[in-house]
């Protein structure tokens, strides 16, 4: 049976918490645009917190490019570890490896490593984009199963990188879709304002908060919240990362270092 990630959905729901010093809206900066495509390579590293507790690193990478049926396609990599402390009441260590199509930017491989206490999930789903048509396999039970995809799909760690890629602007949105646990998602998300951010360790970032929703057949979702700040820089980076879900659950994530 799959298991929502708290991981994966945290890395594209990008938000703050209220402990966090936000000041007013700046007005001389501007918005830059976006780079066009994925960095060769990128190494950002972010420390995460449970109900302000320190939990674990998150670690995202782009580690070049590698032939995908051949494609020539971004290998992207995420690897989300709890700490020694945590790790006595509840380890993780999950590693998630998308290939991302590097001139069409959708989703070509999406591979899962989940260790999260007793569960274990080892899976992996390649997307057909031409046809439209995804197959899932499960290295662990040996299930397999094809399914439909809509045009241009990404997945949750692809989404991620897509979404740095889109122009901004205040008031505007962006809507896409997204392929999770065999399921398709459709992604909003609206850049509502424009401010400044501080961030531990680093200082203040100029940030765009922006507010994501999701919807599956047609209904929103409604078991979590999030919302969150890019950098208002070409590279718009993810500046901090937060997950409020059911029974009191917040999981915050910012950004430590960029390599």
């Amino acid at each position: 049976m799959n298991r929502p990630s708290l991981v994966l959905t945290a890395v594209f729901l990008i938000g703050i918490t209220t402990t966090l010093s936000i000041a007013k809206q700046p007005e001389a900066a501007a918005i830059k645009v976006p780079l066009a495509g994925i960095p060769g390579y990128e190494r950002v590293t972010y420390r995460v917190k449970w109900l302000n507790v320190p939990v674990g690193t998150l670690v995202v990478s782009v580690k070049g490019i590698k032939k995908i049926r051949e494609r020539d396609a971004y290998e992207i990599e995420i690897i989300a570890k709890t700490n020694d402390l945590c790790s006595k009441i509840y380890k993780v260590d999950d590693r998630y490896v998308s290939y991302i199509d590097a001139k069409e930017l959708y989703a070509l491989r999406h591979e899962v490593y989940r260790r999260e206490g007793r569960y274990k999930k080892d899976a992996v789903t390649d997307f057909d984009q031409i046809n439209h048509r995804a197959h899932f396999r499960n290295f662990l039970d040996r299930s397999e199963k094809n399914f439909d995809i809509p045009s241009r799909v990404q997945d949750p760690v692809s989404a991620y990188y897509y979404f740095r890629t889109i122009p901004m602007v205040i008031g505007s949105g962006a809507t896409f879709w997204v392929c999770n646990n065999e399921s398709n998602y459709q992604m909003f998300g609206v850049v509502e304002k424009r401010e400044l951010v501080k961030i531990p360790g680093i200082g203040q970032r100029e940030g765009l908060f922006i507010q994501p929703y999701a919807a599956l057949d047609g209904k929103v979702v409604r078991k979590g919240k999030a919302s969150g700040y890019f950098s208002c820089d070409e590279k718009r980076l993810p500046l901090i990362a937060i997950l409020r879900a059911p029974l009191f659950t917040t999981i915050v994530a910012y950004v430590e270092k960029v390599e």
